[in-house]
């Protein structure tokens, strides 16, 4: 005989209903009903044994199956298995639109530099992407991150700063559950070996400032024939830009939007605010204070002037171009010229003083002693040409041993 399944609903019913009371199949199917996941009751009689028994389950389907075990074999039969809960499918999503939820995430708080990165890297991985005929962000693998890692031929920092931006695009793919896993994770950074990437670090010599310094008054942006300037900015507005650049240390994007507020009237140049909101300051010579002032009198308090972009990589790019222009007209060169050699010239100046501490010049520069050491000392040839000019002049007139001449064998 078959057996009679009720729903018989438990005190904390989720859909309110009341205790002990008890619901059929084709009551719940009912528009109105309110489903909850109170167990499923068998009741009747077999093998002339009458009892009521809970099945376990909360699904009809699954109460009818336990029903057809116990009608077959008795109240006693052994109950199948419950099924196991089906994990949720990530949703397929695909490469462009993870790369634009990532890029439009960074848009909210990183940096314009960091954004312009983020944009690079995210084309070259969609171009990769392409390249494979992969659609679906989760088509990616370990081996595919390793593949496109062997495709960008840069030095060994870059690789590692490439593989930081793709485990976190991949992490937070992860985040949104997009996908399973970081393919990127178990992948090992590339090993650092020596950077062939020195040129940036070699500072200018002064006979190179003063190569530049005569180009811009005789070869940059010199009149036409009718006595009219091809450039807005002439020779005399970009040896103030170099001038600005050596003796403040500030880089490229701090020259473009330096504002006269930055000079104090002792001569004194703010350069930099350190974490605690102490502020660093850079003196300057009275000259260079002089033009500073003329050229906020005619061109307002941003003195090399204003601009209506926020992006600061078009900003810059408009000087690096000028300086690329002056270099070109005072070569050739034989260490490649970058704005941020302006820099180096300024820590390698410093350096040559035999007062200076590294402490001193990383204070000015923003960067630890170790950094200094590492990146600015070594490649200071004057500084090894004064240490041994200290130790001539200490031995010069120390005691020597009389030398004898040593015979051959």
């Amino acid at each position: 005989m078959p057996l009679n399944l009720y729903r018989r609903h438990r005190q904390d019913c989720e859909a309110g209903h009341p205790v002990d009371f008890r619901s059929g199949d084709f009551e719940e199917r009912k528009k109105a009903w309110k489903r909850c996941a109170c167990h499923i009751f068998a009741s009747g009689t077999i093998h002339r044994t009458f009892k009521r028994k809970d099945t376990g389950r909360s699904d009809w389907a699954q109460a009818r199956a336990v029903a057809s075990v116990w009608e077959v074999s008795g109240w006693e039969g052994e109950t199948p298995p419950s099924p196991l809960p089906e994990l949720p499918v990530p949703p397929k999503i695909t490469i462009g639109r993870a790369v634009k939820a990532f890029l439009d995430s960074h848009a909210e708080s990183s940096a314009l530099g960091t954004q312009r990165m983020n944009r690079y890297f995210m084309n070259r991985l969609r171009s990769f992407s392409d390249s494979r005929g992969y659609i679906l962000l989760d088509q990616w693998g370990p081996i595919d991150v390793r593949e496109f890692r062997a495709s960008w031929n840069v030095a060994a920092s870059t690789t590692t700063r490439n593989m930081t931006m793709l485990k976190s695009f991949f992490e937070f793919a992860v985040g949104n559950e997009w996908i399973a896993r970081n393919p990127a994770k178990l992948i090992k950074d590339a090993r650092r070996g020596k950077d062939s990437h020195k040129a940036e670090r070699i500072p200018f010599s002064d006979d190179e400032l003063k190569r530049m310094f005569e180009a811009c008054e005789t070869k940059y942006a010199s009149p036409d024939e009718k006595g009219s300037w091809r450039y807005r900015w002439g020779g005399q507005d970009m040896a103030d830009f170099i001038s600005i650049s050596v003796y403040t240390g500030l880089r490229i994007s701090d020259v473009c939007t330096f504002n006269v507020d930055r000079l104090l009237p002792n001569g004194e140049c703010h350069i930099r605010t350190t974490k605690n909101g102490r502020k660093v300051y850079t003196w300057i010579p009275s000259w260079l204070q002089h033009r500073i002032r003329e050229r906020s009198d005619k061109h307002g308090p941003f003195i090399f002037g204003t601009h209506t972009t926020t992006d600061m990589s078009v900003v810059t790019d408009v000087w690096r171009r000028k300086l690329l222009r002056l270099w070109s007209l005072c070569g050739p060169w034989p260490e490649k010229p970058s704005p941020h050699r302006f820099r180096h010239t300024f820590a390698r100046i410093l350096l040559q003083k035999a007062n200076v501490t590294v402490r001193d010049v990383a204070e000015l520069l923003g960067n630890t002693e170790e950094i200094v050491r590492k990146h600015y000392a070594a490649w200071v040839p004057e500084r090894q040409a004064r240490l041994t000019k200290v130790l001539q002049e200490a031995f010069e007139d120390k005691p020597m041993p009389k030398l004898v001449v040593i015979g051959r064998r």
